[in-house]
């Protein structure tokens, strides 16, 4: 069996990733990915979240921001994380696996939601 060659960019992506000073804080500090340290500089500025919030998280996967608002509201919140992608569980999100532009998935959430208006949706998805 032989071993599985990286491309030169890629190779070099995961030097400076593996380098870089947000992941290994990330890693120190157990969260799923280095975005954390791009929301919360975010809240802290603008305040988004509160106790008792209901918040969607479109994009989740790996669930940095999901692990982090569930930290920072000490539980009382309600959190929907959608994703393409797999994640691993998280302790009181619910998580939707899917493209939420597909009805179905929407659906699902609207299902999941009930009555309940979401107070924040929030993504750091790009193309």
């Amino acid at each position: 069996m032989s071993k599985k060659r990286f491309s030169k960019s890629s190779q070099r992506w995961l030097k400076e990733h593996g380098s870089d000073v947000y992941v290994k804080q990330a890693a120190l500090h157990g969260y799923r990915s280095r975005a954390v340290y791009k929301l919360a500089p975010i809240d802290a500025r603008d305040r988004l979240f509160y106790p008792n919030m209901t918040v969607i998280d479109l994009g989740a996967a790996p669930g940095g921001w999901s692990q982090w608002v569930k930290q920072r509201l000490h539980n009382q919140v309600r959190l929907f994380a959608l994703d393409i992608l797999p994640m691993e569980p998280l302790p009181g999100v619910t998580f939707i696996q899917g493209d939420f532009r597909e009805q179905a998935v929407l659906d699902n959430l609207l299902n999941q939601l009930g009555e309940q208006q979401a107070s924040l949706v929030m993504s750091d998805m790009a193309p």
